[in-house]
Protein backbone atom coordinates (compact mmCIF):
# COMPACT_ATOMS: atom_id res chain seq x y z
CA UNK A 1 0.00 0.00 0.00
CA UNK A 2 1.58 3.19 -1.28
CA UNK A 3 0.14 6.89 -0.18
CA UNK A 4 0.62 9.76 -2.15
CA UNK A 5 0.65 13.74 -1.33
CA UNK A 6 -2.90 13.38 -2.39
CA UNK A 7 -3.82 10.85 0.44
CA UNK A 8 -2.68 12.84 2.97
CA UNK A 9 -4.69 15.94 2.02
CA UNK A 10 -7.28 13.54 2.30
CA UNK A 11 -6.82 12.88 5.21
CA UNK A 12 -6.53 15.83 6.27
CA UNK A 13 -10.13 16.25 5.25
CA UNK A 14 -11.05 13.12 8.16
CA UNK A 15 -8.87 14.53 10.93
CA UNK A 16 -11.21 18.02 10.83
CA UNK A 17 -14.20 16.34 10.65
CA UNK A 18 -12.93 14.59 13.74
CA UNK A 19 -11.96 17.66 15.14
CA UNK A 20 -15.90 18.71 14.19
CA UNK A 21 -17.53 15.85 16.72
CA UNK A 22 -14.88 16.74 19.35
CA UNK A 23 -16.05 20.00 19.17
CA UNK A 24 -19.71 19.20 19.16
CA UNK A 25 -18.80 17.13 22.49
CA UNK A 26 -16.67 20.24 24.34
CA UNK A 27 -20.52 22.61 22.89
CA UNK A 28 -18.60 24.52 20.44
CA UNK A 29 -21.42 24.27 18.07
CA UNK A 30 -20.60 27.03 15.67
CA UNK A 31 -16.57 26.43 15.67
CA UNK A 32 -17.54 22.67 14.69
CA UNK A 33 -19.76 23.98 11.48
CA UNK A 34 -16.28 25.36 10.19
CA UNK A 35 -14.36 22.80 11.15
CA UNK A 36 -16.97 20.80 8.64
CA UNK A 37 -16.72 23.56 6.09
CA UNK A 38 -12.83 23.34 6.57
CA UNK A 39 -12.95 19.44 5.86
CA UNK A 40 -14.74 20.09 3.05
CA UNK A 41 -11.67 22.15 1.68
CA UNK A 42 -9.28 19.30 2.11
CA UNK A 43 -11.51 17.32 0.21
CA UNK A 44 -11.92 19.70 -2.38
CA UNK A 45 -7.85 20.34 -2.48
CA UNK A 46 -6.90 16.43 -3.05
CA UNK A 47 -8.21 16.44 -6.63
CA UNK A 48 -6.86 19.51 -7.41
CA UNK A 49 -3.07 18.38 -5.90
CA UNK A 50 -3.20 14.97 -7.84
CA UNK A 51 -4.13 16.45 -10.92
CA UNK A 52 -0.65 18.87 -10.42
CA UNK A 53 1.03 15.75 -9.31
CA UNK A 54 -0.05 13.64 -11.60
CA UNK A 55 -0.65 10.45 -9.27
CA UNK A 56 -3.27 8.23 -9.00
CA UNK A 57 -3.77 5.12 -7.09
CA UNK A 58 -7.06 2.48 -6.37
CA UNK A 59 -6.76 3.19 -2.58
CA UNK A 60 -7.23 6.67 -3.11
CA UNK A 61 -10.41 6.82 -4.61
CA UNK A 62 -11.73 4.31 -2.02
CA UNK A 63 -9.95 6.80 0.74
CA UNK A 64 -11.88 9.66 -0.49
CA UNK A 65 -15.17 8.22 -0.89
CA UNK A 66 -14.87 6.89 3.16
CA UNK A 67 -13.77 10.16 4.25
CA UNK A 68 -16.31 11.71 2.47
CA UNK A 69 -18.60 9.27 4.37
CA UNK A 70 -17.52 10.78 7.74
CA UNK A 71 -16.86 14.82 6.33
CA UNK A 72 -20.12 14.83 4.69
CA UNK A 73 -22.54 12.53 6.51
CA UNK A 74 -21.43 11.69 9.88
CA UNK A 75 -19.75 14.76 11.02
CA UNK A 76 -22.76 17.11 9.77
CA UNK A 77 -25.17 15.02 11.53
CA UNK A 78 -23.61 15.50 15.18
CA UNK A 79 -23.62 19.16 14.38
CA UNK A 80 -27.30 18.80 14.00
CA UNK A 81 -27.76 16.91 17.13
CA UNK A 82 -25.55 19.60 18.78
CA UNK A 83 -27.24 22.45 17.55
CA UNK A 84 -30.70 20.88 17.71
CA UNK A 85 -30.54 19.30 21.69
CA UNK A 86 -31.01 22.07 23.34
CA UNK A 87 -34.14 22.91 20.73
CA UNK A 88 -36.33 19.40 20.53
CA UNK A 89 -34.31 17.91 23.33
CA UNK A 90 -31.77 14.77 23.16
CA UNK A 91 -34.10 11.95 22.13
CA UNK A 92 -35.78 14.13 18.72
CA UNK A 93 -32.41 15.85 18.60
CA UNK A 94 -30.84 12.08 17.85
CA UNK A 95 -33.53 10.60 15.78
CA UNK A 96 -33.16 14.10 13.22
CA UNK A 97 -29.65 13.39 13.23
CA UNK A 98 -30.01 10.20 12.32
CA UNK A 99 -31.26 10.73 8.70
CA UNK A 100 -27.83 12.39 7.01
CA UNK A 101 -26.36 9.40 8.89
CA UNK A 102 -28.70 6.95 7.33
CA UNK A 103 -28.96 8.27 3.94
CA UNK A 104 -25.13 9.15 3.51
CA UNK A 105 -24.26 5.18 4.06
CA UNK A 106 -26.82 3.91 1.69
CA UNK A 107 -25.58 6.78 -1.17
CA UNK A 108 -22.07 5.22 -0.35
CA UNK A 109 -23.35 1.53 -0.32
CA UNK A 110 -25.09 2.28 -4.15
CA UNK A 111 -21.78 3.63 -5.06
CA UNK A 112 -19.98 0.20 -4.27
CA UNK A 113 -22.21 -1.73 -5.37
CA UNK A 114 -22.96 -0.48 -8.90
CA UNK A 115 -20.49 2.79 -9.40
CA UNK A 116 -21.81 5.49 -11.65
CA UNK A 117 -20.17 5.59 -14.93
CA UNK A 118 -21.31 9.16 -15.75
CA UNK A 119 -19.01 11.99 -15.48
CA UNK A 120 -20.65 15.15 -16.09
CA UNK A 121 -23.72 14.98 -13.86
CA UNK A 122 -23.90 13.77 -10.49
CA UNK A 123 -26.57 10.91 -9.40
CA UNK A 124 -28.09 11.80 -6.98
CA UNK A 125 -27.51 15.22 -4.67
CA UNK A 126 -23.68 14.89 -3.62
CA UNK A 127 -23.05 14.21 0.47
CA UNK A 128 -21.00 17.45 -0.11
CA UNK A 129 -23.49 20.08 -0.83
CA UNK A 130 -26.20 18.53 1.95
CA UNK A 131 -23.57 18.22 4.21
CA UNK A 132 -22.12 21.88 4.43
CA UNK A 133 -25.13 23.00 3.68
CA UNK A 134 -26.80 21.26 7.18
CA UNK A 135 -23.73 22.52 8.90
CA UNK A 136 -24.18 25.87 7.36
CA UNK A 137 -27.31 26.06 8.46
CA UNK A 138 -26.73 25.32 12.23
CA UNK A 139 -24.00 27.68 11.76
CA UNK A 140 -25.62 30.43 10.96
CA UNK A 141 -27.04 33.81 12.15
CA UNK A 142 -30.08 32.64 11.22
CA UNK A 143 -30.44 29.74 13.14
CA UNK A 144 -31.31 31.79 16.71
CA UNK A 145 -34.39 32.58 15.26
CA UNK A 146 -37.29 29.90 15.82
CA UNK A 147 -38.81 29.95 12.45
CA UNK A 148 -35.57 28.98 10.87
CA UNK A 149 -34.81 26.04 13.24
CA UNK A 150 -38.18 24.28 12.31
CA UNK A 151 -37.41 25.35 8.63
CA UNK A 152 -34.10 23.62 9.01
CA UNK A 153 -35.95 20.80 10.35
CA UNK A 154 -37.73 20.17 6.80
CA UNK A 155 -34.19 20.97 5.00
CA UNK A 156 -32.42 18.35 7.22
CA UNK A 157 -34.72 15.54 6.65
CA UNK A 158 -34.90 16.06 2.67
CA UNK A 159 -31.52 17.13 1.47
CA UNK A 160 -29.91 13.89 2.74
CA UNK A 161 -32.66 12.03 1.34
CA UNK A 162 -31.93 13.86 -2.35
CA UNK A 163 -28.72 11.95 -2.33
CA UNK A 164 -30.26 8.31 -2.75
CA UNK A 165 -32.64 9.82 -5.36
CA UNK A 166 -31.35 9.57 -9.51
CA UNK A 167 -32.03 13.07 -10.09
CA UNK A 168 -29.42 14.42 -11.84
CA UNK A 169 -27.00 17.36 -10.32
CA UNK A 170 -24.65 19.68 -12.29
CA UNK A 171 -21.23 17.64 -11.61
CA UNK A 172 -17.48 19.40 -12.66
CA UNK A 173 -16.03 16.27 -13.76
CA UNK A 174 -15.52 16.92 -17.60
CA UNK A 175 -14.23 19.40 -19.97
CA UNK A 176 -17.11 20.08 -21.87
CA UNK A 177 -18.86 22.64 -19.01
CA UNK A 178 -20.87 25.63 -21.05
CA UNK A 179 -19.85 28.85 -19.47
CA UNK A 180 -22.41 29.29 -17.12
CA UNK A 181 -21.89 26.40 -15.97
CA UNK A 182 -18.04 26.76 -15.24
CA UNK A 183 -19.35 29.71 -13.26
CA UNK A 184 -20.79 28.22 -10.84
CA UNK A 185 -18.65 25.20 -10.34
CA UNK A 186 -15.48 28.19 -9.84
CA UNK A 187 -18.18 30.18 -7.22
CA UNK A 188 -18.23 26.95 -4.97
CA UNK A 189 -14.67 27.12 -5.11
CA UNK A 190 -14.37 30.97 -4.83
CA UNK A 191 -17.05 30.29 -1.53
CA UNK A 192 -13.83 28.29 0.21
CA UNK A 193 -11.36 31.84 -0.55
CA UNK A 194 -14.45 34.23 0.50
CA UNK A 195 -14.20 31.82 4.19
CA UNK A 196 -10.78 32.55 4.14
CA UNK A 197 -11.05 36.33 3.57
CA UNK A 198 -13.71 36.83 6.17
CA UNK A 199 -11.72 34.74 8.69
CA UNK A 200 -8.92 37.12 8.08
CA UNK A 201 -10.52 40.12 8.56
CA UNK A 202 -11.73 39.22 11.92
CA UNK A 203 -15.39 38.13 10.77
CA UNK A 204 -17.23 35.90 12.79
CA UNK A 205 -17.79 32.22 12.20
CA UNK A 206 -21.48 32.57 11.87
CA UNK A 207 -20.83 35.48 8.90
CA UNK A 208 -18.75 32.49 6.83
CA UNK A 209 -21.38 29.74 7.41
CA UNK A 210 -24.23 31.86 6.52
CA UNK A 211 -22.78 32.79 3.45
CA UNK A 212 -22.03 28.42 3.12
CA UNK A 213 -25.67 27.83 3.90
CA UNK A 214 -26.70 30.18 0.87
CA UNK A 215 -24.37 29.25 -1.65
CA UNK A 216 -25.17 25.38 -0.66
CA UNK A 217 -28.46 25.83 -0.80
CA UNK A 218 -28.46 27.74 -4.10
CA UNK A 219 -26.76 24.55 -5.62
CA UNK A 220 -29.21 22.21 -4.25
CA UNK A 221 -32.28 24.25 -5.46
CA UNK A 222 -30.59 25.07 -9.17
CA UNK A 223 -28.35 22.87 -9.83
CA UNK A 224 -30.31 19.55 -10.72
CA UNK A 225 -32.46 21.64 -13.19
CA UNK A 226 -31.09 25.25 -14.56
CA UNK A 227 -27.85 24.26 -14.42
CA UNK A 228 -28.44 21.02 -17.22
CA UNK A 229 -29.07 21.35 -20.75
CA UNK A 230 -32.09 19.69 -22.53
CA UNK A 231 -29.55 17.46 -24.32
CA UNK A 232 -27.87 16.19 -20.94
CA UNK A 233 -31.05 15.57 -19.32
CA UNK A 234 -32.16 13.37 -22.50
CA UNK A 235 -28.88 11.84 -22.79
CA UNK A 236 -28.67 10.95 -18.52
CA UNK A 237 -32.20 9.76 -18.28
CA UNK A 238 -31.54 7.16 -20.69
CA UNK A 239 -28.31 6.22 -18.89
CA UNK A 240 -29.84 6.18 -15.59
CA UNK A 241 -32.93 3.59 -17.29
CA UNK A 242 -29.86 1.23 -17.94
CA UNK A 243 -27.98 1.76 -14.58
CA UNK A 244 -31.01 0.92 -12.79
CA UNK A 245 -31.00 -2.69 -14.34
CA UNK A 246 -27.94 -3.41 -12.93
CA UNK A 247 -29.19 -3.71 -9.23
Amino acid sequence: MKLYLKDYVTLLSGVSSIVAIFLVIEGHIPLATLFVWIAWVFDALDGVVARLTGKKNKMGSNLDATVDLLGCAIAPAICVYGGYRPILGPWWAGALSMAPVLFGVIRHARAYANPVKVTNLWVGLPRSYSGLGMAGLVGSHLFVYTWFQYAGIAYILITPALGISTIGWQGRHHAGLKWFQAMFMFMTFASFAFGLVMLALGHGVAFVMDAVFLWMTGYIVFGWWLMISPEEKRSYRRYISEWKKEF
